[in-house]
């Protein structure tokens, strides 16, 4: 009989993949029926989910609802934590789906103490996820936000656990989205190594000491980001917002048109060969700064500052240094005899 039971459960689920559902209603309904019969909650409980999952995919909520809380009761009384959670999460979403949004929360945050108990974070990120997604539709950013650190300690947790990994794999797995969590957050330190950060908002996020060697940061939000000592070798920076960055120390040897570095802190970085066509340089801080053999055409450098820069070999033609500071006059003539433009 549980032979058979099983068939009818196996058969089930393919029917149901290829999208067949009433042909899995009656293949879980004939298995559910010899479960009973043999007193085999566990499967029994299995059985009663996927009834759900069929119903739902129906429309039929109240019906998927009661099938649902059947797994869930089935599951508690024999303490069978997996079953309670795929259960919770089951109720969660029917809830959610029908508008009930408190009694989404209250079972996300069931089954989120199941994971934790279990000490499984990756689950424990993605239902913190839900429940951050649900608390903002229901208007409280509050718990939105406080519900976002809790995820962002986690990943902080798996990352600090290996001695190697994907950090950006491990964000996406406890439900951190680049483009708009990692706004203001701490990730000094971090091996970001060819990360894909395109488009996402950095705007305040302390970067410091970063590796972001290779990684792509076109059109990313970084203004008033701290990447001191940070490694940007090579790095995508086309049409970045580097407003007001503190970039003191970094390795900028990257590709860099466009980009807006304006009132950036630059004093001392390695801009060496960099390429900066139509970079946004003014009133940035480049003290000291290694621009040597950098692309600087139509670069805007109005009022930055360029004591003890390095500009040898850079390419400066027709770029206007009449509003710079900290200009020798031996760089002066130099950077004349470079078609600079200084009157």
């Amino acid at each position: 009989m549980s032979k058979a039971a099983d068939d009818l459960l196996k058969q089930g689920i393919g029917q149901f993949q290829t999208g067949d559902v009433a042909a899995a209603l009656q293949s879980w309904q004939q298995a559910l029926t010899l479960y009973r019969e043999a007193d085999d909650r566990k499967r029994t409980g299995a059985a009663l989910g996927n009834l759900g999952a069929a119903h739902e995919a129906l429309g039929e909520l109240p019906v998927a609802l009661d099938y649902y809380q059947q797994h869930l009761a089935i599951s508690q009384s024999i303490s069978d934590w997996r079953g309670q959670s795929n259960a919770m999460e089951n109720i969660a979403n029917i809830y959610h789906s029908l508008g009930e949004l408190s009694r989404a929360i209250d079972y996300y945050q069931q089954r989120l103490a199941i994971a934790r108990e279990q000490q499984d974070l990756e689950t424990s990120g993605r239902i913190l996820w839900q429940l951050r997604m649900t608390s903002k539709e229901m208007g409280n950013e509050q718990k939105a936000i406080a519900f976002c650190q809790e995820q962002w300690a986690i990943a902080r947790q798996r990352i600090s656990a290996v001695e190697t990994g994907d950090f950006m794999e491990i964000a996406e797995q406890v439900g951190l989205n680049p483009l708009e969590d990692f706004a203001g957050a701490d990730l000094s330190g971090i091996n970001l190594y060819y990360a894909n950060l395109g488009w996402a908002d950095l705007r305040e996020t302390n970067l410091s000491n970063a590796d972001l060697t290779l990684a792509d940061l076109n059109n990313a939000k970084l203004s008033k980001a701290n990447l001191s000592n940070a490694k940007l070798s090579n790095a995508n920076l086309r049409d970045a917002d580097l407003s007001y960055a503190n970039l003191t120390g970094a390795d900028l040897r990257s590709i860099l048109p466009r980009v807006n570095l304006s009132y950036a802190q630059l004093q001392g970085v390695n801009l060496s060969s960099a390429y900066l066509q139509k970079a946004n340089l003014s009133h940035a801080d480049l003290s000291g700064a290694d621009l040597t053999n950098a692309d600087l055409i139509d670069a805007n450098l109005k009022e930055a500052k360029l004591k003890g820069a390095f500009l040898k070999g850079a390419n400066v033609e027709k770029v206007d240094f009449r509003e710079t500071s900290g200009i020798s006059q031996q760089m002066k003539i130099d950077l004349m005899e470079r078609r600079a433009i200084f009157e």
